[in-house]
């Protein structure tokens, strides 16, 4: 069973300094995520690529699962979309293509990222984070989205974690996962954007 941490919720950098040091664990998890299983991976291996002591990597993740799954939500709030081309529906497929495609690139970090991202929301009793669905919706143009194109939106993110899902556990090749995102969004995004 992984160890998830305790129910706390990691604190937050007050300081400049902090955010820094807070990153530079960011940083350290994606090196080692890159090089080797996340089964292989220890908080204190983590803490010593970054250069802190592991009460540091804790005050700020309880656990390795909480590091990778914050690296995908920073992955993500960075991502920036391809250039808009006019049509909402090829937008919110190249959008979600180019997204997991980058997240993929990296076998291991892509596995540790994802199963970390599922054990934490397991473990959580906030397990909505709306920045891939915002960015889905600001993507088709939606200032005031409606109640089913925001349950559209969530549907092309619930799919593409799903897919992603597949394709670390190697039930999928990055190929095939790729398209058959850009089918799924295609077919979930039409008439509703």
């Amino acid at each position: 069973m992984a160890r998830i941490g305790d129910g706390r919720a990691p604190a937050q950098p007050a300081s400049d300094e902090q955010q820094s040091r807070r990153a530079t664990i960011l940083t350290a998890a994606i090196r080692l995520g890159a090089a080797k299983q996340l089964d292989r991976i220890h908080a204190q291996e983590i803490a010593t690529e970054a250069g802190v002591a592991l009460r540091t990597l804790y005050r700020y993740y309880p656990s390795k699962h909480h590091v990778f799954a914050a690296v995908l939500t920073e992955k993500v709030s960075l991502f920036r979309p391809p250039a808009p081309t006019g049509d909402t529906v090829d937008d919110i497929a190249a959008l979600m293509v180019k997204a997991c495609g980058d997240l993929l690139r990296h076998r291991h970090l892509a596995h540790a990222m994802v199963t970390s991202t599922q054990l934490v929301r397991a473990h959580s009793e906030d397990t909505d984070d709306p920045t891939l669905r915002d960015l889905i919706l600001q993507t088709a143009g939606t200032d005031a989205p409606t109640v089913e194109q925001v349950r559209r939106a969530r549907l092309i993110q619930q799919t593409a974690f799903g897919i992603m899902t597949w394709t670390v556990g190697g039930a999928l090749a990055v190929e095939d996962a790729l398209a058959d995102l850009d089918t799924a969004c295609r077919l979930l995004a039409s008439g509703a954007f």
